[in-house]
């Protein structure tokens, strides 16, 4: 299962790139002490917080299988109005990425800077005219949808099950704390999709999987500060027992402006044909 354990890692980008106290409600919006104890209600307020403010800076840190990723940014979530920029770093390669009028730029390092006549950009496209870069626009247009947390939070409404909630202190920001079991198979073909597995494969992933933790922490504004997922889990039923699998998104500055811009035209090139 090489295939399902590499896919297993890509889900679980995914998923942090899906990622993004109220009132006191209690009564039928399922909520108790300004904390939420169905899962829906929980979704439905966040979802609204996210919606209204549009926009955050964001800290992913990812350790999956040994393969340590680290990437920071900014985002504005607005359908096909959405843009991001990001900063990852993984084995120590540096890598900068802009999605910005629904197209993908990502800065090359120097060495293959060169072999495009010196283009500091490369330009990728699911409308672009070779299958590589047409296979990785498609790639990156999911990755732009799934960027808004607001996915991230629509796993927990398909299958998310509450089963802990606390007022606590996270960054020196009073919060509400969820810890809570996602039921993979409600989100293993569509997470699989994403990543490169087929059906059968991301079913007989969620056979063996059963449920994912997740943790969730949100301010009185019902915004996602930080989301933790942990996916030994995953990473054992896909063929690599005792490898570690964890995820923490955090996120900033909700509403502040961003702003993304295209590169200069004449600094950016075409992805290779072969």
């Amino acid at each position: 299962m090489r295939k399902t354990a590499t896919a297993a890692s890509g889900l679980a980008l995914v998923l942090a790139l899906t990622a993004c106290g109220s009132e006191d409600n209690a009564g039928s919006d399922g909520s108790f002490s300004g904390m939420f104890s169905d899962p829906q209600a929980l979704f439905q307020a966040a979802s609204e917080g996210t919606s209204k403010s549009k926009s955050s800076k964001f800290q992913m840190d990812m350790n999956m299988a040994g393969m340590q990723l680290s990437a920071s940014g900014e985002a504005l979530y607005d359908g096909a109005d959405t843009a991001m920029s990001m900063t990852m770093d993984v084995a120590g390669q540096s890598m900068e990425i802009r999605m910005v009028d629904q197209t993908m730029y990502m800065k090359l390092p120097d060495a293959m800077s060169s072999q495009m006549g010196g283009k500091a950009w490369v330009k990728i496209s699911a409308d672009g005219s070779d299958p590589l870069s047409q296979q990785m626009g498609s790639s990156f247009d999911q990755m732009a949808e799934q960027s808004d947390p607001a996915k991230t939070l629509e796993y927990i409404q398909k299958a998310g099950k509450i089963v802990n909630s606390e007022q606590t202190n996270l960054d020196g920001q009073d919060v509400t704390h969820y810890t809570i079991e996602l039921d993979f198979a409600k989100i293993a073909d569509d997470m699989g999709a994403s990543s490169g597995l087929t059906a059968e494969q991301a079913q007989q992933l969620a056979s063996e999987v059963g449920t994912v933790p997740m943790e969730l922490w949100l301010t009185s504004d019902n915004l996602p500060v930080q989301i933790k997922l942990e996916m030994s889990k995953v990473m054992e039923a896909a063929g690599a027992p005792g490898q570690s699998g964890e995820m923490v998104m955090k996120y900033t500055d909700w509403g502040a402006p961003v702003n993304v811009e295209a590169p200069p035209a004449d600094q950016v090139g075409e992805l290779p044909s072969n």
